[in-house]
């Protein structure tokens, strides 16, 4: 009966102990995470603000929903005699702003991470934005239509982006899948979908008007109702252009249509 009892404690403490380990470790890791994502964040504000003019003037900022793309773009625009003849390399999400001069040093690419964790990171890139991307997957855009028409909503409707009337890019990747989307079907259903969203926008604004506390934030956010009033939105309405384009990064540069990609860059940088 002694062993039994000592063997009993033996083992509450060992649970004990591998509890107190676990513990240590998650804590660790969440101050970890919390350090790098205060890291990200102030690496975004040096981005932006430590632009110069003459990079305000060419800074491309692509943006998007999480596995859309961005970073495999980036790449083959980064790396264009590499991804020629062939797909750029394998990437994953990313967790980091990636950012670098092209084109001889005429644009300079801003890659934003999609998480909602990055929404700070992109307003901030957006303000010295003279042209930007936004990435879509064409694959799950049907099933994600409703966050990927919030998040362009929100690239459409920023102050920055409507200031400089800065042309839009929505870029849908990955038609190399046979379940793809064409641009066409993309922009169909966007348009659907950010009709909805601005009634009820506008809805959740008009519930906020009369009280005190509430009205700068309902001055502050007037903007964000895009299109024409009493009407149905259309793309074409706003006042700046979006364009829609279909790309696919893992059958080469050329064929992929980033050739496109490059030439609606050059001229959005020059107009």
């Amino acid at each position: 009966m002694a062993d039994d009892a000592s063997g009993s404690g033996t083992s509450i403490m060992f649970l004990l102990s591998s509890t107190l380990v676990l513990a240590l470790g998650a804590l660790i890791g969440w101050y970890i995470l919390s350090k790098q994502s205060a890291a990200i964040s102030q690496k975004s504000l040096a981005i932006a603000s430590g632009t110069t003019i003459s990079q305000r003037k060419n800074t491309v900022v692509i943006t998007g929903p999480m596995g859309s793309g961005k970073t495999s773009l980036w790449c083959h625009l980064r790396f264009p005699a590499t991804s020629a003849s062939s797909a750029a390399p394998r990437t994953q999400t990313s967790m980091a702003i990636n950012a670098a001069r092209i084109d001889e040093g005429r644009a300079y690419l801003v890659d934003v991470p999609g998480h909602q964790k990055f929404r700070f990171d992109r307003d901030t890139q957006l303000k010295a934005a003279r042209a930007v991307v936004f990435m879509v997957d064409s694959v799950q855009v049907a099933r994600d239509i409703r966050a990927t028409a919030e998040t362009l909503y929100d690239v459409l409707a920023n102050a920055s982006v409507q200031e400089n009337e800065c042309p839009v890019l929505v870029l849908c990747n990955k038609q190399d899948d046979a379940l793809a989307l064409p641009n066409v079907r993309v922009k169909e259903m966007l348009e659907e979908e950010i009709d909805g969203l601005r009634g009820s926008r506008q809805a959740g604004l008009d519930s906020l008007q009369g009280t005190v506390d509430d009205d700068a934030a309902v001055e502050e956010k007037a903007g964000d109702y895009l299109g024409i009033d009493g009407k149905k939105f259309v793309f074409e309405d706003l006042c700046h252009p979006v364009q829609f384009n279909e790309s696919s990064m893992v059958i080469g540069h050329d064929a992929g249509g980033l050739e496109q990609v490059e030439r609606w860059i050059s001229e959005s940088l020059h107009t």
